[in-house]
């Protein structure tokens, strides 16, 4: 058996929130007790307090997540300043959580600290891993790397970093009942499991495909042989770079 149920609330007050989304947990779990959980907040709420109601409706849950630029779920669709809880329930499938810490001092080490925080409460091989680290003190290819390292290249990675809605100052992971930044925080499924995923968005690329000829982790600096900002405001004018309107990136394949 594996279950996920979703809670989700646009109520501005944290507490009013964290217990609405419990509530809703409670009713799609139906008497089933989740193992563990992701939890997706907007940046203004009272983190403590609802990683707190949470691990009280929930004792001995595997829970984390992180603060966002906005919240998804199938039960308010696209929502911001909004709370997101996804629990999972399985009697064949271990799923345990772990953090390292100070991820920016030093990538390897830290995710290898993650990795092994859970692997350490498991009786199966990993199968499958999400995260949902830092975003602004280093770079997602830094941690991506180090995941890779610590589980191995078959292991598949999902996720995202944390945002704080375009503010670019401060972001936060959850691990348990600790907000925590400069962190990435882990859940990694262990036994029988079988997934599947796919990417979409709302855009639609326009312009030629063009190649990228220098670029450092996450930095971008030369489209054919170019300085990148050329590129964009060859199409885009004299407007800045911005999440409205990203640069599409293919597989080279």
């Amino acid at each position: 058996m594996f279950k996920a149920v979703v809670g989700h609330s646009n109520d501005p007050n944290s507490l009013s929130a964290v217990e609405e989304v419990i509530q809703q947990c409670i009713s799609f779990l139906a008497g089933d007790i989740p193992k563990s959980g992701i939890l997706f907040a907007a940046i203004d709420f009272e983190h403590s307090l609802i990683l707190q109601q949470i691990h009280q409706a929930f004792p001995g849950i595997e829970l984390i997540g992180g603060t966002t630029d906005g919240e998804i779920s199938s039960v308010l669709e696209f929502q911001q300043d909004s709370i997101t809880l996804m629990l999972f329930c399985s009697d064949e499938v271990e799923i345990y959580a772990g953090v390292g810490r100070k991820v920016s001092g030093d990538p390897i080490t830290a995710t290898k600290e993650a990795v092994e925080q859970a692997k350490a409460k498991s009786t199966a091989d990993p199968k499958l891993c999400l995260t949902h680290p830092e975003s602004l003190t280093t770079s997602g290819v830094s941690i991506l790397n180090g995941l890779k390292l610590a589980l191995g290249q078959h292991v598949p990675i999902f996720g995202g970093l944390a945002g704080d809605q375009s503010r670019y100052q401060n972001t936060y992971q959850f691990f348990q009942t600790e907000v925590l930044s400069d962190s990435v925080p882990i859940l990694i499924f262990s036994g029988t499991i079988l997934f599947s995923h796919a990417v979409a968005s709302g855009w639609h690329p326009i312009g030629q495909i063009s190649k990228v000829t220098k670029v450092d982790k996450n930095i971008l600096y030369e489209i054919d042989g170019k300085p990148a900002l050329d590129f964009y405001h060859h199409y885009l004018g004299l407007l800045p770079p911005s999440m409205e309107y990203p640069l599409a990136v293919f597989d080279q394949n």
